[in-house]
């Protein structure tokens, strides 16, 4: 999926999911699932979070290929226990939160993902384009289910 759909995906993760997960009104809880749905797509040159990450990014682009390790259930799991034992447990959940919509959302993609990789080669994967016509629906309806939610 591209940049935007994976934005809009967490929002309606973390509306969804967040208050189960401690997350409710926080600000920094709801910033920490947008980073975990944009963070795997650091191992893409071309995208948005590759960019924005300066130097760092392109040294992971370098070694890592694209849907690797970065699109990994174990590598989610492994970065949210990090981030849970030197932060707060409630900010890891939002954080694995939104990488979980990441992979979600890559998983039903026609180039799917490797959820145990490297563990295991299986894979899933759906028949969506990423950035074909199917996605623009998908994001036009995730963009209009937000904005209800509101009103």
């Amino acid at each position: 999926m591209l940049f935007h759909t994976h934005v809009l995906l967490g929002i309606v993760f973390f509306l969804v999911f967040g208050k189960l997960l401690g997350g409710g009104s926080s600000v920094v809880f709801f910033l920490l699932v947008l980073l975990g749905s944009i963070f795997p797509d650091i191992d893409e040159r071309r995208s948005k979070m590759n960019r924005y990450s300066g130097f760092i990014g392109l040294i992971i682009a370098f070694f890592f290929k694209h849907r690797g390790i970065f699109h990994s259930l174990i590598f989610a799991g492994v970065v949210s226990l990090i981030l849970g034992y030197f932060w707060q447990a409630n900010y890891a959940y939002g954080f694995l939160l939104g990488y979980v919509a990441h992979l979600v959302g890559d998983g039903i993609t026609r180039m799917g993902i490797k959820p145990f990789y490297p563990f295991s080669k299986f894979k899933v994967r759906g028949p969506l384009k990423v950035g074909g016509f199917v996605e623009g629906l998908i994001l036009l309806m995730l963009g209009v289910g937000i904005v209800v939610y509101f009103i």
